[in-house]
Protein backbone atom coordinates (compact mmCIF):
# COMPACT_ATOMS: atom_id res chain seq x y z
CA UNK A 1 0.00 0.00 0.00
CA UNK A 2 1.41 3.73 -0.74
CA UNK A 3 1.50 6.39 2.03
CA UNK A 4 0.51 10.03 1.12
CA UNK A 5 2.84 12.60 1.02
CA UNK A 6 1.90 15.72 2.03
CA UNK A 7 2.49 18.79 -0.52
CA UNK A 8 5.86 20.12 -0.76
CA UNK A 9 8.70 19.43 -3.09
CA UNK A 10 8.79 15.47 -3.72
CA UNK A 11 12.24 14.77 -2.13
CA UNK A 12 11.69 16.71 0.74
CA UNK A 13 8.26 14.76 1.15
CA UNK A 14 10.18 11.54 0.34
CA UNK A 15 12.93 12.46 2.92
CA UNK A 16 10.59 13.71 5.74
CA UNK A 17 8.33 10.41 5.15
CA UNK A 18 11.41 7.95 5.57
CA UNK A 19 12.77 10.17 8.91
CA UNK A 20 9.67 9.69 10.38
CA UNK A 21 10.00 6.30 10.02
CA UNK A 22 13.41 6.01 11.42
CA UNK A 23 12.96 8.60 14.35
CA UNK A 24 9.56 6.20 15.27
CA UNK A 25 11.36 3.37 15.28
CA UNK A 26 9.21 1.60 12.40
CA UNK A 27 12.61 1.22 10.57
CA UNK A 28 15.40 -0.93 12.60
CA UNK A 29 18.52 -0.61 13.08
CA UNK A 30 20.44 -2.07 9.78
CA UNK A 31 17.35 -2.24 8.50
CA UNK A 32 18.41 -1.71 4.59
CA UNK A 33 16.40 0.96 2.55
CA UNK A 34 16.39 -0.26 -1.39
CA UNK A 35 15.51 2.74 -3.88
CA UNK A 36 12.94 1.24 -6.18
CA UNK A 37 11.51 -0.15 -3.12
CA UNK A 38 11.11 3.19 -1.60
CA UNK A 39 10.02 4.58 -5.10
CA UNK A 40 7.12 1.86 -5.50
CA UNK A 41 6.39 2.78 -1.84
CA UNK A 42 6.03 6.51 -1.77
CA UNK A 43 4.97 6.59 -5.39
CA UNK A 44 7.65 8.11 -6.65
CA UNK A 45 10.72 7.71 -9.75
CA UNK A 46 13.61 5.96 -8.61
CA UNK A 47 15.86 9.22 -9.01
CA UNK A 48 13.50 11.09 -6.54
CA UNK A 49 14.04 7.75 -4.30
CA UNK A 50 17.40 8.05 -4.65
CA UNK A 51 17.77 11.95 -4.16
CA UNK A 52 16.15 11.37 -0.78
CA UNK A 53 18.13 8.72 0.28
CA UNK A 54 21.18 10.47 -0.64
CA UNK A 55 20.04 13.83 1.53
CA UNK A 56 19.93 11.22 4.43
CA UNK A 57 23.14 9.87 4.53
CA UNK A 58 24.49 13.26 4.13
CA UNK A 59 22.66 14.01 7.38
CA UNK A 60 23.80 11.13 9.14
CA UNK A 61 20.51 9.55 9.05
CA UNK A 62 21.16 6.62 6.50
CA UNK A 63 24.47 5.19 5.85
CA UNK A 64 26.01 3.68 3.15
CA UNK A 65 28.99 1.42 2.15
CA UNK A 66 30.39 1.77 -1.32
CA UNK A 67 28.09 -0.04 -4.07
CA UNK A 68 26.16 -0.97 -1.14
CA UNK A 69 22.28 0.17 -0.47
CA UNK A 70 21.98 2.78 2.31
CA UNK A 71 20.72 1.39 5.90
CA UNK A 72 19.71 2.55 8.88
CA UNK A 73 23.33 2.92 11.10
CA UNK A 74 23.45 0.78 14.71
CA UNK A 75 25.28 3.66 16.52
CA UNK A 76 28.12 2.20 18.88
CA UNK A 77 29.20 3.83 22.02
CA UNK A 78 32.51 5.06 20.39
CA UNK A 79 29.97 6.68 17.70
CA UNK A 80 28.17 8.63 20.51
CA UNK A 81 31.37 9.54 22.08
CA UNK A 82 32.82 10.66 18.74
CA UNK A 83 29.19 12.71 17.99
CA UNK A 84 29.49 14.28 21.11
CA UNK A 85 32.35 15.56 20.91
CA UNK A 86 32.09 17.26 17.45
CA UNK A 87 28.88 18.57 18.55
CA UNK A 88 30.90 19.84 21.64
CA UNK A 89 33.50 21.65 19.32
CA UNK A 90 30.98 23.34 16.99
CA UNK A 91 28.27 24.75 19.31
CA UNK A 92 30.56 25.88 22.11
CA UNK A 93 32.54 28.21 19.40
CA UNK A 94 28.59 29.05 18.62
CA UNK A 95 27.43 30.09 21.92
CA UNK A 96 30.93 32.05 22.72
CA UNK A 97 30.40 33.64 19.01
CA UNK A 98 27.31 35.11 19.80
CA UNK A 99 27.60 36.12 23.67
CA UNK A 100 30.27 38.07 22.36
CA UNK A 101 28.80 39.58 19.12
CA UNK A 102 25.37 40.19 21.67
CA UNK A 103 23.68 38.05 18.85
CA UNK A 104 19.83 36.65 20.05
CA UNK A 105 19.32 33.53 18.49
CA UNK A 106 16.10 34.01 18.17
CA UNK A 107 14.91 30.83 17.03
CA UNK A 108 16.14 29.16 20.26
CA UNK A 109 13.84 30.95 22.24
CA UNK A 110 10.90 29.85 20.23
CA UNK A 111 12.17 26.09 20.08
CA UNK A 112 12.19 26.50 24.34
CA UNK A 113 7.99 27.29 23.89
CA UNK A 114 7.93 24.75 21.96
CA UNK A 115 9.86 22.11 23.92
CA UNK A 116 7.52 23.07 26.78
CA UNK A 117 4.45 22.41 25.05
CA UNK A 118 5.55 18.95 23.86
CA UNK A 119 6.47 18.31 27.31
CA UNK A 120 2.64 18.89 28.29
CA UNK A 121 1.34 16.87 25.63
CA UNK A 122 3.76 13.96 26.08
CA UNK A 123 4.90 14.30 23.11
CA UNK A 124 8.62 12.52 22.32
CA UNK A 125 8.42 13.13 18.89
CA UNK A 126 7.79 16.47 19.86
CA UNK A 127 10.94 16.87 22.58
CA UNK A 128 13.38 15.49 20.40
CA UNK A 129 12.30 17.83 17.27
CA UNK A 130 12.52 20.79 19.79
CA UNK A 131 15.24 19.47 21.25
CA UNK A 132 17.18 19.49 17.70
CA UNK A 133 16.06 22.83 16.89
CA UNK A 134 17.05 24.74 20.01
CA UNK A 135 20.81 23.57 19.33
CA UNK A 136 20.37 24.01 15.55
CA UNK A 137 19.13 27.95 16.69
CA UNK A 138 22.61 29.06 17.56
CA UNK A 139 25.07 27.58 15.09
CA UNK A 140 22.51 28.77 12.09
CA UNK A 141 22.41 31.81 13.92
CA UNK A 142 26.63 32.63 13.13
CA UNK A 143 25.38 32.98 9.46
CA UNK A 144 28.34 30.95 8.33
CA UNK A 145 26.83 28.11 5.22
CA UNK A 146 30.27 25.91 5.88
CA UNK A 147 30.10 25.42 9.28
CA UNK A 148 26.40 24.57 9.15
CA UNK A 149 26.80 22.23 6.19
CA UNK A 150 29.88 20.54 8.79
CA UNK A 151 26.85 20.81 11.84
CA UNK A 152 24.05 18.88 9.38
CA UNK A 153 26.60 16.16 8.77
CA UNK A 154 26.43 15.28 12.08
CA UNK A 155 22.72 16.28 13.10
CA UNK A 156 21.40 13.01 11.82
CA UNK A 157 22.83 11.22 14.35
CA UNK A 158 22.16 13.39 16.91
CA UNK A 159 18.50 12.89 16.41
CA UNK A 160 18.95 9.64 16.57
CA UNK A 161 20.79 10.15 19.94
CA UNK A 162 18.63 12.23 21.23
CA UNK A 163 15.24 9.40 20.49
CA UNK A 164 17.18 7.01 22.33
CA UNK A 165 17.85 9.36 25.00
CA UNK A 166 13.48 10.04 25.13
CA UNK A 167 12.21 6.62 24.39
CA UNK A 168 14.31 5.07 27.21
CA UNK A 169 14.10 7.83 29.49
CA UNK A 170 17.74 8.02 30.30
CA UNK A 171 17.03 11.99 30.88
CA UNK A 172 14.08 13.84 32.29
CA UNK A 173 12.89 16.70 30.01
CA UNK A 174 12.44 19.43 33.12
CA UNK A 175 15.93 19.12 33.54
CA UNK A 176 16.81 19.66 29.65
CA UNK A 177 14.49 22.51 29.53
CA UNK A 178 16.36 23.79 32.93
CA UNK A 179 19.66 23.23 31.30
CA UNK A 180 18.14 24.45 27.99
CA UNK A 181 16.93 28.11 29.58
CA UNK A 182 20.43 28.31 31.28
CA UNK A 183 22.53 28.47 28.15
CA UNK A 184 20.34 30.69 26.56
CA UNK A 185 20.09 33.19 29.05
CA UNK A 186 23.91 33.33 29.53
CA UNK A 187 24.40 33.63 25.74
CA UNK A 188 21.50 37.11 25.27
CA UNK A 189 23.33 38.07 28.60
CA UNK A 190 26.41 38.32 26.62
CA UNK A 191 28.25 35.50 29.16
CA UNK A 192 29.93 33.44 26.62
CA UNK A 193 32.36 31.61 29.17
CA UNK A 194 29.35 30.59 31.28
CA UNK A 195 27.43 29.40 27.76
CA UNK A 196 30.51 27.58 27.17
CA UNK A 197 30.20 26.03 30.54
CA UNK A 198 26.50 25.25 30.67
CA UNK A 199 26.78 24.13 26.85
CA UNK A 200 29.74 21.49 27.77
CA UNK A 201 27.76 20.02 31.46
CA UNK A 202 24.50 19.81 29.31
CA UNK A 203 26.00 17.69 26.47
CA UNK A 204 28.25 15.85 28.84
CA UNK A 205 25.92 14.96 30.49
CA UNK A 206 23.70 13.21 27.73
CA UNK A 207 26.47 11.59 26.32
CA UNK A 208 27.46 10.00 29.34
CA UNK A 209 23.49 8.56 30.13
CA UNK A 210 23.36 7.53 26.64
CA UNK A 211 27.05 5.69 26.80
CA UNK A 212 25.71 4.13 29.92
CA UNK A 213 22.60 2.60 28.17
CA UNK A 214 24.13 1.14 24.99
CA UNK A 215 26.88 -0.59 27.05
CA UNK A 216 23.78 -2.29 29.51
CA UNK A 217 22.28 -2.81 26.15
CA UNK A 218 25.59 -4.63 25.17
CA UNK A 219 25.81 -6.52 28.04
CA UNK A 220 22.23 -7.99 28.10
CA UNK A 221 22.88 -9.28 24.42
Amino acid sequence: MRETLRTVSMIDAVCDAIRERILGGQLDPEEVLYEQATADLYGVSRPTAKAAIDRLVSSGLLRRSANKSARVPRLTEEDVHDLYVSRLMLESQAVAHLAEQRLDPVAAKKALAEFDQAVKEGSVQGIVRSDIAFHYAFVERLGSPRVLRMYDSIIGEAHLCMVVKQTHHLLGPRVIAREHREIYGAVVAGDAATAQAKLAKHLNRSENVIRSHFRETDTSR
